[in-house]
């Protein structure tokens, strides 16, 4: 469709999340469709719509929360939307971002709170508001926090700053985080920026937008479509180009409107409108931060208002502003590019088409269409309805640990409690299990959440015991130099300080050569070992290896305090990648040159300590307070006779009879 002078009802949708740990159980079945709900009804009171709005609602967007510290949060809906205030209510007031909450999957809406301008001062927040939820921490935005980016102007729409504010209570208060970019009056020929679309890429915050700022030498109304990054979420990147109007070779001067999704292939694709609403298009692109601004690729349909999103079961749903509401549904890239008059799946709504329409692959199989209306209904409703296309559910789980008080694991972890992202779990009787030998101490991470919902990633809880035979009720443990390099065997094993999620792009490498298709191999277990992570990289749900099914990052480290895994099988992607199975069931690469086996396993001249606290000898293999004979510091080199196995670690017997780690992170190797 093309703009309308004075209206802009623009939002893009938060894809949140794709090709996550979704596979529908046999005990699952999805709900019954839920018929349309109206969430707001605008009302004009006589006066008419401020600044002459033909309507009072538009460009309705809904997130699925998925990654909240507070799990009893996990699986419920927001929404916010464009509301439009009388021209009465202006006098006074300032139009905000109205936040409303669904925990049914959709059926039922209350309003929770609301995004107001806070940082220009007689301002409102006018158009274009985009939710997500933050899948990592960015800046001092911990994973979970909600944001949106939206148009702050003055009543009278005379300057346009874009703007992102954040909540850390599930949306109910909001604060102002940063200006994203600073533009002229929100409407045409003002030279405004709109229409953002958010997403986190290569542990960026990434912001689409439409840019009509910079249109010299152009017709009128041209504008481009861009994109910034932060790292911190205060300060952004210059702008890049994403399809710019004095390059593309179609000389398409409105490209507008931008909607960004991954493909089951890997690459991703950003929907687009075409010369100003009269074609949806498509890019494609390897890399999200570089689509070739000179490309116009192909138009999908007729038509403006594109939006895409990939479901659970990586499939591909589109729908616009035209084609009488109807939902379609790609298998993949080559079908899409065949167009809507050759979808592998056609639905209609009931809600009928929508300037701005958004569509919301639910946690539990459904795809929810949120709808605004048109530019030219005058008392607006907001309403929502569900579709079954056929998705797969979205599985989430909760991880039980069972250690001692040095961090060792006594039990091997409860990883039984599996469920629909957003129904609820209770794993209370599972913190409370008898092991022999040990006495409960009882919960020392995860206290909070032994009930709650499901969310995207596991959730951990970790019980601690102590032996039963200590007197004292603590456990006897050999020095802290050389026991922390040879007793645990959970999945991440090495100390706190080297689980830190991944911060920069420089250092995390793996994900650039990751694969998003289908799990095409079975594991094969092995004889138990560990390995230490030499580069950054990611721990995954599956062998497919995507953004969506990361687990956590971790940084690269020096190898006394790098993070260290313990390997119980190997398995092959689709595409033949070799990845190391670990004892939490997730994976990682096992690619050469990004992990190496914890202990030595050659027979060598002499070791060097190396870790800053040292280490110790020991009259016999078992490293026990006991068996301890002499501190070692860090740099002091000894004289091998032979190397020895010791149940799954190994250890060097030196030329005075003692034994010694054959940790990589406590020695180095003196050939």
């Amino acid at each position: 469709m093309i703009k309308i002078s004075h209206i802009l009802g623009t939002a893009i949708a938060a894809v949140t999340l794709v090709f996550t740990f979704s596979v529908t159980s046999k005990a699952d079945t999805k709900p019954a469709a839920i018929d349309p709900v109206t969430v707001y009804q605008s009302r004009d009171d006589g006066s008419g719509f401020l600044n002459g709005k033909s309507y009072g609602a538009l460009s309705p967007r809904v997130i699925q929360l998925k990654h909240q510290a507070k799990t009893s949060d996990n699986g419920k809906l927001l929404m916010t939307f464009e509301q439009v205030i009388t021209n009465n209510a202006g006098k006074t007031g300032h139009p905000v971002f109205p936040i409303y909450e669904s925990d049914d999957s959709g059926a039922h809406w209350n309003q929770v709170g609301q995004v107001a301008e806070t940082n220009n001062k007689g301002w409102g927040k006018l158009n274009c508001p985009q939710l997500y939820e933050l899948p990592q921490t960015i800046g001092d935005m911990t994973k979970g926090t909600i944001v949106v980016a939206g148009d702050a102007t003055p009543n009278d729409r005379s300057a346009t700053d874009l703007e992102l504010d954040k909540s850390t209570d599930g949306g109910k208060t909001w604060t102002y985080e940063s200006t994203i970019a600073k533009a002229g009056g929100n409407f045409l020929n003002g030279d405004p920026v709109w229409e953002p679309y958010l997403m986190v890429y290569d542990n960026k915050l990434v912001c689409y937008y439409s840019d009509e700022r910079d249109s010299s030498g152009l017709p009128a109304k041209s504008q481009a479509i861009v994109h910034q990054t932060t790292t911190d979420g205060k300060t952004w990147s210059p702008i890049v180009f994403n399809a710019n109007p004095t390059k593309l070779t179609n000389k398409d001067q409105r490209p507008g409107m931008p909607i960004v999704t991954q493909m089951s292939n890997g690459e991703w694709v950003m929907t687009y409108e075409q010369f100003g609403g009269g074609s949806s298009g498509a890019k494609f692109s390897k890399d999200p931060l570089n689509f070739d601004q000179s490309d116009p690729g192909p138009a999908i349909t007729s038509g403006g208002a594109p939006y895409i999103t990939t479901l659970n079961n990586g499939e591909l749903a589109f729908n616009n502003n035209g084609n009488g509401g109807k939902v379609f549904i790609f298998k993949d890239k080559d079908s899409l590019l065949k167009g809507t008059g050759s979808s592998d799946a056609t639905f209609k709504s009931q809600t009928g088409q929508a300037y701005n329409r958004q569509l919301l692959p639910l946690a539990n199989g459904m795809l929810l269409i949120a709808n605004g209306g048109q530019t030219w209904d005058k008392n607006n409703a907001i309403k929502v309805e569900t579709l079954d296309v056929g998705d797969t559910t979205q599985q989430g789980k909760v991880v039980v640990h069972y250690v001692d008080e040095n961090g060792k694991q006594i039990k091997p972890d409860d990883t039984t409690t599996v469920g629909t992202i957003g129904t609820k779990y209770d794993v209370t009787d599972k913190t409370k299990s008898s092991i022999t030998g040990y006495q409960l101490k009882g919960v020392t991470q995860g206290q909070n959440n032994l009930a709650g919902n499901f969310g995207a990633d596991p959730i951990e809880i970790t019980v601690t015991y102590t032996t039963s035979n200590s007197g004292s009720g603590s456990t006897v443990t050999p020095p802290a130099s050389s026991s922390s390099s040879s007793s645990s065997s959970s999945a991440v094993t090495s100390s706190s300080s080297s689980s830190t999620e991944a911060s920069s792009s420089s250092n995390v490498t793996e994900s650039s050569s990751s694969t998003t298709t289908p799990e095409a191999s079975t594991t094969k277990k092995v004889t138990p070992f560990k390995i230490i992570a030499k580069k950054a990289l990611y721990r995954y749900n599956s062998t497919t290896f995507s953004k969506a099914n990361r687990i956590k990052g971790y940084a690269k480290k020096s190898i006394t305090k790098a993070p260290v895994f313990k390997v119980v099988g190997t398995a092959k992607s689709a595409n033949g990648a070799l990845r190391y199975q670990l004892s939490d069931g997730s994976y990682v690469t096992a690619k050469a040159g990004y992990t190496v086996k914890l202990y030595l396993t050659k027979n060598v001249k002499a070791l060097k300590v190396i870790n800053a606290k040292g280490t110790w000898t020991y009259k016999t293999t078992k490293a026990t307070k006991k068996n301890a004979v002499k501190h070692l510091k860090k740099g002091t080199i000894v004289k091998t006779k032979k190397i020895v196995k010791s149940g799954s670690t190994t250890k060097y017997q030196l030329t005075n009879g003692y034994y010694i780690t054959g940790s990589r992170q406590y020695v180095k190797a003196q050939f």
